[in-house]
């Protein structure tokens, strides 16, 4: 054979072979596509896992931080404008109750100007008195007839001039009265205040009889505080009010104790915010609040810092945090449907959410089911070949031509 024939059948066979590849690629890719077709609105045999929407509260919680203080407690200072020494009327560790003397101000001078009041207020009474008495009496004159003897008397009244004086008189003298009054007030105010009384019931914890009148600082003279009644006292700032209310239940910690907690209510919270200290750059407005504390005192003492979380008991519908989709500022979910096995997508809107769960606010009711872990190959319509609850203990799998669903 010459080798002209030969180069022929050579590209025979390759063309033959090449024929056969294109063959066979169309073939499979036919195939392909008709099985893709026949599933179309079937999802692939991807697991899906599927949860019930609930009604619950999200983990998270509020931290707030705060100091131990006695339930109720009475710091004494000393001022001057009540006397220029004050002595302490009751030693440490007196047991004292609401009302009892607790410091006695020097009232020398005080005792004074009482006395003093005292003196111009009688004196002026004794002078309207004799005003009263002797100020616009009528006038008496008597004569005797010198042919008969007789003896006449003719009282004339007062003229309007002398009972306009005595008016005058005895209204300048009542003024005077009203003012001596308000002075025996101002020093038995100021003798009333010469005496400082408690205003709680407890234990003294502190006396200091050692005033310096020159002073300029604030001098503490007495300290007394309730035993054995503790609060939580601290400031929160705007953004924790949405979150925390009154009666809210709270866990307590002291780094103190680092292994022990107590349990405790939200108290009260101011509706003012603290004035901002001058020349303070931070503008975020604090509150004051307070809380009780309502398990054992145990180890827990006055002057602690601790930390106070705010356990949330907001109620709303949540679902697992997987569920979200979010695309832009919209939020979805995948809408199970147990019925026929099929998916469709749902708007909602959301709000908080903790590690584990999403809350929903609206588009999602009690009940209903979710895909707890959506990927980007669900369509609307779709069925799920296979799913599993969250919602059991197991994976309950079903499988079936025409859908399947699990127990959500």
């Amino acid at each position: 054979m010459s080798r002209k024939h030969r180069k022929k059948t050579s590209k025979k066979k390759k063309w033959g072979l090449v024929s056969l590849g294109l063959l066979g690629l169309i073939g499979f890719a036919g195939v392909t596509y008709f099985k893709n077709s026949q599933t179309s609105n079937v999802a692939s045999d991807n697991l899906y896992k599927i949860a019930n929407v609930k009604e619950g509260s999200l983990a998270s919680a509020t931290l707030l931080s705060g100091t131990v203080k006695a339930l109720s407690e009475q710091y004494v200072y000393y001022d001057a404008s009540k006397g220029t020494s004050a002595t302490a009327t009751v030693a440490v560790g007196d047991q004292v109750t609401e009302g009892q003397q607790l410091v006695q101000y020097d009232i020398t001078k005080a005792q004074t100007d009482y006395d003093t009041a005292i003196r111009n207020l009688n004196k002026v009474a004794r002078q309207i008195e004799y005003l009263r008495a002797y100020g616009n009496l009528p006038t008496t004159n008597t004569t005797t007839d010198p042919e008969t003897g007789e003896t006449y008397t003719m009282t004339t009244p007062p003229t309007m001039q002398a009972t306009a004086s005595y008016e005058q008189q005895l209204q300048d003298l009542n003024d005077a009265y009203a003012n001596a009054q308000g002075e025996i007030n101002k020093a038995q105010a100021t003798l009333n205040e010469s005496v400082i009384t408690s205003t709680v019931s407890g234990t003294v914890v502190a006396v200091n009889n050692n005033i310096d009148p020159a002073s300029k600082t604030s001098q503490s003279i007495v300290h007394v505080t309730s035993e054995g009644q503790l609060q939580v006292k601290g400031t929160l700032t705007e953004y924790d009010l949405a979150n925390i209310k009154v009666g809210q239940a709270i866990k307590i910690k002291s780094k103190v104790y680092s292994d022990k907690e107590w349990t405790g209510t939200i108290a009260s919270i101011s509706n003012y915010p603290n004035p901002t200290e001058s020349g303070s750059t931070n503008s975020t407005p604090t509150y004051n609040y307070t809380a009780d504390i309502t398990s054992d005192l145990g180890d827990l003492k006055q002057g602690f810092t601790v930390s106070v979380e705010v356990i949330n008991d907001k109620k709303g519908f949540v679902v697992p945090i997987g569920a979200l989709v979010v695309e832009g500022d919209k939020s979805y979910v995948w809408v199970y449907d147990e019925n026929n096995g099929t998916v469709a997508k749902k708007e909602v809107s959301v709000g908080n959410a903790d590690a584990r769960s999403q809350e929903i606010n609206t588009g999602l009711e009690v009940g209903q089911v979710v895909v707890t872990n959506p990927d980007n190959k669900l369509k609307d319509g779709q069925v799920l070949e296979s799913v599993a609850s969250e919602d059991t203990e197991g994976d309950a799998q079903a499988d079936s031509e025409g859908g399947s669903s699990s127990e959500g």
